[in-house]
């Protein structure tokens, strides 16, 4: 009994701390966040990433298209996904823009700045649809 009330307050504790990105966490990622240039960040989908010193947003849409190869199963090809972007550069209009995991393009330009997809996740595993909101992308804004 008291084992079982141990184990209970653990879990409880370890849901507590999770974070967003993380499995477990019951809190909506923020909308808004502030990224550095020449980093690599994660952005959840729907979220809106202001980069720091620069008048550019890049805004995570949607994936559109997922063909990546499960992680339990043996592909010929990896496969691709394809990431929507909306990047809007101070008061100007905004642009929508599709990147890629395995194909060209996998950046883009916007002004004196390239946005390079770097990686999406969570990698999918056979059997198991990934829900819109549960990607992520790592992204980087780069100061050419």
């Amino acid at each position: 009994m008291i084992r079982s009330i141990g184990c209970m307050m653990l879990a409880v504790t370890a849901a507590a701390c999770a974070t967003p990105s993380q499995p477990g966490g019951t809190s909506a990622p923020a909308t808004e966040i502030q990224v550095q240039t020449n980093r690599e960040f994660d952005i959840g989908s729907g979220q809106e990433a202001h980069i720091q010193g620069t008048p550019i947003v890049v805004r995570f849409r949607s994936v559109s298209n997922d063909s990546r190869c499960p992680t339990d199963v043996q592909c010929v090809w990896a496969g691709n996904a394809v990431v929507g972007l909306t990047l809007t550069q101070g008061e100007g209009p905004s642009t929508e823009i599709s990147l890629n995991t395995g194909l060209d393009p996998k950046v883009t330009k916007l002004a004196a700045y390239t946005i390079k997809l770097v990686g999406l996740k969570p990698a999918p595993k056979a059997g198991k649809p990934i829900t819109p909101a549960a990607y992520v992308a790592t992204l980087e804004v780069i100061l050419e």
